[in-house]
């Protein structure tokens, strides 16, 4: 083939050359199933003549392999009615092959669940306290009013002790004569007397006629004292009488002033707030719980397995099997290198409890037991 230059490869160039190698690429894969030999394709590739020319060569022989490739698949034996091919695929000469059951496989598998939701708890966190000194008001600043007394002092003065006064001397005592005088005793008056006079009326309680009668005055003789001269008298002044004393006067009248009274305080220990009190919620999470559980991922089908065939089924292969079995556990009905009907349910049990297919002592029946039998 010419070699290409990288620099001077066009689009057309470019497309040639990838259905090229396409064609031989698909040509060397499908060479081992057909009878085009791989010196063939590179004849091919190798012949002179324009590039086109050699890609229809090229795809002229990889539909001969195409067709090469049908007509062996007419040849091969078909599959029955469980679906699988006739033949084991890709079966090894002188080894025995059989049908067995594959059981259904399962994988183990972990499901969080949640149990309990997210939730939210509140806590109160309690205020922070400290005690200080604080100065703490007793009584209000205020105001008295204060008495003061008055203030004295001596004074020294002339007292009067006796006013002025005067009195009269008797020089010549009076002098008197007795004269008897007639004095009236009961005066003149009239009464009203029973009978008819002058002047007379009817007496309205007795009905009788009275008259008036005049009763005369009634005298009597007395003795008296008459003032002839009355007694002289002479007017003497006695001077008024004083003396020094000292007495007490006030100085300063009482009075009243006002008095500021200050504010009293006193020290106390009080509690302060430091921090005050608050609110913490704390987020809990929710609670999960593992669930585990088997999910199948295949059903239970047949399959084709390799087993040993009659000829390798030995009494020392069986004698094998049975310890290995009665090893895990396994009832096999005794070790006595017979094939038999416990050994065949032991089997069968523990190709179960592996996930073997089951049916026959298969080749990796025997390998899980940790047995080789070639």
């Amino acid at each position: 083939m010419e070699p290409v230059k990288c620099s001077k490869i066009d689009q057309k160039q470019y497309s040639q050359m990838l259905r090229v190698v396409t064609l031989l690429g698909a040509l060397f894969v499908i060479s081992a199933c057909t009878g085009v030999s791989r010196p063939q394709i590179t004849q091919i590739a190798s012949e002179p003549g324009p590039k086109e020319e050699r890609i229809s060569s090229l795809e002229v022989a990889l539909a001969d392999a195409l067709i090469e490739i049908e007509k062996m698949k007419a040849r091969t034996p078909s599959a029955g009615g469980d679906g699988l091919p006739a033949i084991p695929p890709n079966a090894e000469t002188g080894r025995c092959y059989a049908k067995l059951l594959v059981p259904a496989s399962y994988v183990d598998r972990v499901e969080r669940r949640v149990v309990k939701e997210a939730s939210e708890r509140r806590e109160m966190i309690p205020a922070t306290l400290e005690w200080v000194d604080e100065k703490v008001l007793v009584s209000e600043a205020s105001v008295r009013l204060v008495v003061v007394p008055a203030t004295y002092k001596w004074l020294e003065e002339r007292t009067q002790v006796l006013p002025s006064r005067s009195h009269q001397v008797l020089e010549s005592a009076a002098r008197y004569e007795t004269v008897i005088e007639e004095v009236i005793e009961s005066p003149e008056e009239w009464i009203w007397q029973p009978g008819r006079g002058e002047i007379e009326k009817i007496d309205e309680e007795t009905g009788e006629i009275v008259h008036q009668q005049r009763v005369p005055a009634r005298y009597r003789k007395i003795k008296k004292q008459v003032l002839v001269e009355p007694a002289k008298y002479r007017k003497v002044v006695e001077p008024a009488v004083y003396e020094t004393v000292r007495k007490k006067v006030v100085d300063v009248a009482e009075h009243t002033i006002e008095e500021r009274i200050p504010a009293k305080y006193k020290t106390v220990q009080v509690q302060r707030v430091v921090e005050p009190e608050r609110e913490i919620v704390h987020q809990i999470a929710p609670v999960y719980k593992e669930y585990k559980y088997r999910e199948k991922v295949s059903d239970a089908e047949l399959g084709w397995r390799m087993l040993p065939c009659e000829r390798d089924i030995t009494k020392e292969l069986v004698y094998s099997v049975q310890r290995a079995l009665k090893q895990r556990g396994y009832d096999t009905g005794g070790v006595d290198g017979i094939l038999g009907k416990y050994t065949l349910i032991a089997v069968h049990g523990f190709q179960k409890q592996q996930g073997l297919a089951t049916g026959r002592l298969s080749s990796e029946t025997l390998t899980s037991l940790g047995i080789k039998y070639d």
